[in-house]
């Protein structure tokens, strides 16, 4: 066996377009064939078709490889090495790799990168590094470089000749590495462009009233979880009670809401703009609702424990940067901290302790996400085993449902200590998440991409008016507008307009279709999924 590799070794270092088949035929099987397996795992005519095209242009790279022996041995170690970290996460995780998905790098912080990390993560870089290794040691030496070129710029060709080939399947999942370079290129120009983006949102235009509900002030509160699905809660139906307070709480529970997308960012944008699931644009164009509030004088307040690891806006920030107070809690910048709902409570004391004005609070929560069992204290852990794992991916369905449960519990518990806070102002409280979560089968967590799974997009929505608020008149009447709803299908498209619609905040963009307290409401009808039940969803 020494003998062979020793032999190997030495064609390698004589041939240079053997060197560049042997590479490119081990980068292939072991990178490129598995990653379009995951992706069409029936269609093997595509599969098959996709390896061999993705073969002559990684063939083409390695032989260009050669004639740049200047930097060769840093390109092959870092190809190799970058590799081997996005191939570990789009397999683990299900990922196709995209610009979406490094653009979520880019705006995911500390505490969800912890999340996600495993120590398998190391097998595969070390394997990678061993690789490199090995490609550098064998690297021919710099020989008929005019020879060498003719045939790099024929390898060239055929690429371009068998691209028309490329089917139509694996429009934008281009093979390694050029996908991931190119789609990483795309993620990090569009951070750089998002100050120039946020500079072009365009304000909300025409005449805007504001007919004052109620003599005293009124605070409207949106209480944002994050990774919430609505069939882990006790309160629709889950066998496991996980929401022993909402359950005896005053809420008024809608029994199937659609989330307006499956990642934060495409959510969180979506609901508070004019942006609808058939047209998403608005999330990133226009002002948000905060705007409108602001400019009819509303306190806007947001509170979050979320952050980026970013330098620049991300999306959510600028629509949070909207707000006169913004504020983050600093657990979210500590490594190593449990960042929970409970870290709240005690900043929104400090908002509540202002004069007494109109004031819109959302509550940007933390809630269930990557890793659960990071996101509640000692005392909610009820059901075990956990995910205590280094990553979720290392956890059994049991462990992971568990940890998640638990932190549901924890959630439940922020709720409660909301309304004690809230019940002697006028006050209407929303309550929901921004997705779902996948805790079943191989992938775990949430993908933008996955607007058809229905796990992902029930989400629960609970409104609370407080007992002043129950007195006023029109106030009341608009619950009950409200209330005829709550068996029917809703989504996020509504929260922009029945913010709006609530408060009293009239403009052209408002409309009463969409408004939950209008008593014009239209059922939701989705053009991606419908939701049935746990029934569903329980097994995803």
């Amino acid at each position: 066996m020494p003998y062979f590799l020793l032999s190997l070794c030495q064609v390698l270092k004589k041939n240079p377009l053997f060197y560049a088949i042997f590479w490119s035929t081990l980068y292939t099987l072991n990178m490129n064939a598995p990653y379009y397996a995951m992706l069409f795992p029936e269609n093997h005519a595509v599969l098959i078709k996709a390896s061999l095209l993705s073969f002559i242009y990684v063939l083409t790279m390695f032989y260009g490889i050669i004639l740049i022996r200047i930097v060769s041995h840093l390109f092959i170690t870092a190809i190799f090495f970058t590799s081997s970290v996005v191939f570990y996460f789009s397999l683990t995780y299900g990922y196709a790799q995209n610009k979406d998905m490094f653009a979520l790098l880019l705006e995911t912080n500390l505490h969800e990168a912890a999340g996600v990390f495993s120590p398998a993560i190391l097998l595969f870089a070390g394997l990678s590094l061993l690789a490199s290794w090995l490609a550098v040691k064998t690297l021919p030496q710099q020989k008929n470089l005019m020879r060498r070129l003719s045939i790099f710029c024929a390898l060239c060709l055929c690429c371009a000749l068998f691209k028309p080939m490329l089917p139509v399947e694996i429009k934008g999942k281009h093979p390694m590495p050029f996908g991931y370079l190119s789609h990483f290129g795309h993620a990090v120009k569009q951070q750089w462009r998002m100050g120039a983006m946020i500079e072009a949102k365009i304000p909300l235009q025409g005449p805007m009233t504001y007919e004052k509900r109620t003599d005293s002030p009124l605070y409207i509160v949106l209480a944002l979880g994050e990774s919430l699905r609505a069939d882990h809660l006790g309160i629709y139906g889950y066998a496991r009670e996980t929401t022993p307070h909402a359950r005896t709480l005053p809420l008024l529970k809608f029994q199937t809401c659609y989330s307006a997308g499956t990642g934060t960012t495409e959510a969180v944008t979506r609901m508070l703009t004019r942006a609808t699931v058939n047209d998403t644009s608005p999330a990133l164009t226009e002002h948000s609702v905060i705007s409108l509030f602001r400019k009819a004088g509303f306190r806007t307040v947001w509170l979050t424990n979320q952050g980026s690891m970013a330098k620049g806006e991300t999306p959510v920030s600028a629509i949070a940067k909207e707000s006169e107070i913004f504020e983050t809690h600093p657990s979210i910048y500590t490594i190593g901290a449990r960042i929970q709902d409970a870290d709240l409570p005690p900043m929104l004391d400090k908002v509540l302790a202002l004069p007494p004005k109109d004031t819109l609070i959302i509550l940007h929560s933390f809630g269930s996400h990557i890793n659960p069992e990071d996101r509640y204290a000692d005392e909610f852990r009820v059901w075990g085993p956990v995910c205590d794992h280094f990553s979720i991916a290392d956890c059994t369905d049991e462990e992971l449902v568990n940890s998640y449960d638990n932190s549901v519990l924890a959630t439940d518990a922020y709720w409660k200590a909301l309304l004690t806070r809230l019940e002697k102002l006028n006050c209407l409280l929303v309550i929901t998440g921004d997705h779902g979560d996948r805790l079943h089968g191989k992938y775990r967590g949430h993908d933008p991409k996955l607007m058809d799974n229905p796990a992902l997009r029930w989400i629960p929505f609970m409104l609370y008016l407080s007992p002043s608020a129950q007195k006023q008149e029109r106030l009341a009447a608009m619950m009950a507008n409200a209330a005829t709803m709550k068996d029917l299908p809703i989504s996020h498209d509504m929260l922009f307009h029945s913010l709006l619609g609530f408060s009293g905040i009239k403009t052209p963009d408002y409309e009463p279709k969409l408004d939950l307290f209008s008593g014009q409401t239209d059922p939701h009808q989705d053009p991606f999924t419908q939701i049935s039940g746990i029934a569903q969803t329980g097994p995803m």
